[in-house]
């Protein structure tokens, strides 16, 4: 196998796009005792990926019945339901008190709101008594 097509196939194969064919040359490539130097790094995780690949379950597999899983199923929703229904009466029996920081805060913010409604009626007056002096510059003539 070419070295260039071997890159690029690596490449590939670490983005997800590479057949199935190609994944096959990979490890056969990886499996050889001599493989190119900048590609070492690379070939202990193919073998490990080649010898997963390899292994077999040999136990007996016996499913659980549709008896069990029922059971099972209404367990978890009762559990479930048990810790929505924990959180809720506790987010309604137990209201949370502000910390003396958040209450510090809040007067902050409020004195901050009186002070800006000051503000802007004084940058009303003061637009009001530009307009004020400009009519009145009209008017008056002066030498």
């Amino acid at each position: 196998m070419e070295l260039k097509q071997v890159h690029k196939w690596v490449d590939l194969y670490f983005e997800g796009k590479t057949t199935l064919e190609q994944e096959k040359a990979l490890a056969t490539y990886f499996s050889q005792l001599s493989v190119d130097d900048n590609l070492v790094p690379y070939k202990p995780y193919f073998t490990a990926i080649s010898t997963e690949r390899s292994q077999r379950f040999e136990g007996e597999f016996t499913p659980n019945s549709t008896k069990y899983r029922w059971l099972n199923f209404r367990v978890a929703a009762v559990a479930a339901s048990m810790v929505i229904g924990f959180f809720a009466v506790q987010q309604t029996l137990l209201p949370a008190q502000p910390s003396p920081e958040e209450i510090a805060f809040e007067e902050f913010k409020a004195n901050m709101y009186r002070v800006a409604e000051h503000l802007n009626k004084g940058k009303q007056g003061v637009a009001y008594m530009e307009t004020f002096n400009q009519t009145t510059n009209k008017f008056i003539k002066s030498e």
